[in-house]
């Protein structure tokens, strides 16, 4: 059964309501985990110290890995398992569903071995020579990698029970796992005193009981499906499948687990001497530009839900005031969040932590951070703007190239013009240079569409 076209909000409801409505719940779950951000950085700075601050931002790579391969199984199964619901086959539904399990599964053990083979070796290489920075390194990032089946089950089964319908389940699930994650590290870091392994026991104590709920849910929830938290299958039958859908968005938290390595090793090679402070410093921004970042996420997956419903009914009048209005809101959000940055960098700083030489680090490099800031949002809502419409080429392009063509490279590059200054301008190039790039990629899309300026399409 197809909605009709009266029935479909997206296709003739006001579009500023219907951004509202579109974007605001996914907004609200981004701002929540975007929080927990900040507040597990508060807790490590404020009552642990700045050194644990610099532990855990130097294991930021490595987290962003075990999510990527995260990533690589469950993306592939959420449009396979979709497909396969949508089309009624349920019992191929469940053999998906078990795949996925036992595939994430053998990941997380080749995960684990790696890890056991190299993990003091990864250690080493990012503490610059600091024991300290090494012990409390090794038992974070130990206790995640070491429980990361509970993150890998979690996540297919929260992307099966967005699949399977139940949104509201799966948002209550993603809230009660942040505040749970919130309040075990306040009673482990605060109350017991476990430094940086009550951050990670707290994620991995959050994880655990989430995946309990999930299972006396569809316990006593009972559906045509069946499914449990943990079923497995022998059959291999769509593992390439699951990796291959799951490779594009794998490779972007790659190219994020890269550039923040990259960051990492530069700071040892251009500013040895101040690497323990200036990583505290990296670590509190990092935090901040991804609470910045999130609201942008969930404003462009809102943008893309709406461009495709539009764009596949051929409203073409809609998708063009679609496109003015996320550029408008992503422009004027990044342009305001950048000039709070800027003007009150001193008190975000503060924030996290009381050392004032970290604080000022923070002062120092913000903004040069959030110079292109204002670049970002509109640049996010072009790509996402291609994907909607189904042009996955030029989303790559834009998408890819900014990582892996632009931001990687300019880290090593610009320190040997501008010495330590270079790691941080990297950021705000990049931006740049990914603007020549989507002006290039619209003015060729203009020609041979005949669309004005690459995006608004003729309306009929």
């Amino acid at each position: 059964m197809t909605d009709s076209p009266k029935s479909n909000s997206f296709l003739n409801a006001p579009l500023p309501l219907v951004f509202f409505k579109t974007a605001a719940p996914i907004i609200l779950i981004m701002l929540v985990n975007g929080s927990f951000s900040l507040v597990d950085a508060y807790f490590l700075g404020v009552f642990v110290g700045a050194d644990a601050l610099t532990a855990v931002t130097s294991m930021f790579p490595a987290f962003i890995m075990i999510v990527a391969l995260s990533t690589l199984v469950s993306n592939g199964f959420a449009s396979l398992m979709a497909r396969h619901l949508g089309a009624g086959d349920r019992t191929k539904s469940v053999e998906i569903f078990s795949q996925a399990i036992s595939l994430s599964l053998v990941v997380c053990c080749f995960l684990i071995a790696l890890f056991i083979l190299g993990g003091n070796a990864l250690v080493t290489s990012v503490s610059n020579g600091s024991s300290l920075i090494a012990n409390m390194s090794y038992s974070y990032i130990s206790i995640l990698v070491f429980f990361s089946p509970l993150m890998f089950i979690l996540t297919i089964n929260g992307d099966s029970l967005r699949c399977e319908g139940q949104v509201a389940f799966m948002a209550f699930i993603s809230l009660l796992s942040v505040f749970l994650n919130g309040l075990f590290n306040y009673l482990l870091i605060v109350g017991l005193n476990w430094g940086v392994e009550g951050s990670a026991y707290g994620t991995v104590m959050a994880q655990g009981i989430s995946l309990v709920i999930i299972f006396f849910y569809r316990k006593y929830n009972k559906s045509d499906l069946g499914l449990q938290v943990v079923r497995f299958s022998r059959s291999r039958q769509h593992w390439l499948t699951f990796l291959s859908l799951g490779a594009p968005s794998s490779l972007n938290y790659i190219g994020l687990a890269l550039s923040s390595g990259a960051i990492l090793y530069s700071l040892q090679t251009w500013d040895a001497e101040n690497y323990i402070t200036t990583v505290g410093a990296y670590g509190i921004i990092t935090r901040l530009m991804t609470f910045i970042f999130l609201p942008l996420l969930g404003l462009s997956m809102a943008f893309q839900a709406i461009v495709g419903n539009n764009f596949g009914a051929k409203e073409f009048g809609r998708v063009n005031v679609s496109i003015k209005i996320a550029l408008s809101i992503s422009f004027i959000y990044c342009v305001s969040l950048q000039l709070i940055a800027f003007i009150f960098r001193k008190d975000l700083g503060a924030l996290f932590v009381s050392d004032q030489v970290v604080i000022k680090e923070v002062v120092r490099i913000l903004p040069f951070t959030t110079l292109a800031l204002f670049l970002v949002g509109p640049q996010m809502m072009v790509s996402m703007f291609f994907q909607a419409i189904g042009d996955a080429k030029r989303a790559g392009i834009l998408g890819i190239m900014k990582t892996y063509a632009f931001s990687l490279p300019l880290i090593f590059i610009l320190p040997f013009f501008f010495s330590e200054w270079g790691i941080w301008y990297a950021a705000a190039t990049t931006e740049f240079l990914a603007l020549f790039l989507t002006i290039l990629v619209l003015s060729l899309r203009s020609r041979s569409h005949n669309t004005a300026f690459g995006l608004f399409f003729k309306e009929n």
